[in-house]
């Protein structure tokens, strides 16, 4: 089951929508994953949407859009990156609506991360979760591991785990050697909205300021409009 694009959600990471705190910040290990898995993905020759929001007014309005994000740019799947939190709780898991296609992504995405040493949870059926539920794709939510919990996070890898995950979508989709051996140059625009800062669409995207100014022939780093179309790499 190939496909072309991919949409990522890293959890979190927006006002109003803030994520656990145990021994490390989720919203930090979800930024640190998410973002490595984007640049990986991307690499192999997929088309990456990042769905994560640069602002938000509510929970409600952080969790449509990342949806709308993944909807609009009719994305193939969703993926959305999470860690844990649960007192006593260790391992790793992967969240689903059942009996589809997630399901088998899940089942093959799972044991990936299961060899870097966390206990394995299994795949959960959750019908309830906003962005499982309102994609128009397949989707899972991925807990990498338990941030509060100290068998987890003891040498807790972000590259590894981005890896891992990564391994489990080229298995998934069908990515071969040759494809991720000689990635195809996607060029991936982002558009301004309202609120939009450079440095925060540059952590959006895991790059920097000075990185998409040079690219976009920008000379006033605190200068950009509503509309402008970012050429981001």
């Amino acid at each position: 089951m190939k496909i072309s694009k991919l949409a990522i959600d890293i959890g979190h990471n927006v006002q109003f929508d803030g994520g656990a705190v145990g021994i490390r910040s989720e919203n930090e290990l979800n930024y640190e994953v998410g973002t490595k898995l984007i640049e990986k993905c991307r690499a192999a020759g997929l088309t990456v949407i990042n769905c994560t929001p640069s602002r938000a007014i509510s929970l409600y309005d952080s969790l449509n859009k990342r949806v709308e994000a993944a909807n609009n740019n009719n994305a193939d799947f969703f993926i959305s990156i999470h860690h844990n939190l649960c007192t006593g709780g260790h391992g790793s898991e992967i969240l689903c609506i059942p009996g589809g296609r997630a399901e088998e992504v899940a089942k093959i995405i799972l044991p990936e991360i299961a060899k870097l040493g966390f206990t394995n949870r299994g795949v959960k059926s959750r019908n309830d979760l906003f962005v499982l539920k309102n994609t128009n794709m397949s989707a899972i939510l991925i807990e990498c591991a338990f941030c509060d919990s100290p068998i987890d996070m003891n040498n807790y890898n972000p590259e590894s785990m981005a890896e891992a995950i990564f391994k489990g979508i080229c298995n998934a989709f069908e990515l071969n050697s040759s494809e991720r051996n000689n990635p195809a140059e996607q060029p991936n625009y982002y558009t301004v909205v309202r609120g939009d800062t450079l440095c925060s669409i540059a952590k959006r995207y895991g790059t920097t300021v000075q990185k998409i100014t040079s690219l976009n022939n920008i000379s006033n780093a605190d200068i950009i409009y509503i509309g402008q179309k970012i050429l981001i790499k």
